[in-house]
């Protein structure tokens, strides 16, 4: 398949993925649900996308827009960048849908876990290099444990956006960091 033929079908099979995800969950999830929803044939899914659990795992980290958190400058204002991109992310239906997946399936499915527990890694995560530049320049309280912090930070959010199903606003985002700096000082 060409490049331009690749670049087409999986951005059909992606938002194919994100539509199946959003409407029926990781049990939705099939060769042949993706195909009719994408207009791509079952065989070309087959031979790019062999694992559903790793295709999940792709669209989701295209959700994801992962890029660095600058943390070279002022910590509060790279918690609060954080805070903002991670309400952006949440306050998105698609995002919230197939992260809602991902964790669905996890729970039942070994390859949806793996690719759960690495997308999650938290030592490696956005939130954890926040934390650590924080530390850094004294903004937490040296005995104060890392992963509580960016459970912290994540909790309110995720409680939010998944249980009540209410949108995050830019003065939640505003509150939080405030609130976080100092409780961890």
């Amino acid at each position: 398949m060409t490049d331009a033929r690749y670049e087409r079908s999986r951005a059909a099979v992606h938002d194919a993925v994100c539509s199946v995800l959003v409407a029926d969950g990781v049990s939705g999830l099939t060769v042949d649900r993706l195909a009719e929803a994408s207009g791509v044939s079952r065989s070309t899914i087959y031979r790019n996308w062999p694992d559903m659990a790793a295709l999940a795992c792709e669209v989701f980290e295209d959700l994801m827009h992962r890029q660095p958190v600058d943390v070279s400058g002022d910590p509060a204002v790279a918690l609060h960048e954080y805070l903002s991109d991670y309400a952006r992310r949440l306050n998105d239906p698609v995002y919230a849908a197939v992260l809602v997946a991902l964790i669905e399936g996890s729970a039942r499915d070994g390859a949806f876990a793996d690719v759960h527990q690495r997308v999650f890694a938290q030592s490696s995560s956005r939130a954890s290099d926040v934390v650590r530049s924080a530390r850094a320049a004294g903004l937490i309280d040296r005995e104060r444990d890392a992963q509580q912090c960016v459970e912290d930070m994540v909790a309110p959010f995720l409680y939010r956006r998944l249980v009540t199903r209410q949108l995050i606003t830019s003065a939640q985002v505003r509150r939080l960091a405030g609130e976080l700096l100092e409780r961890w000082a």
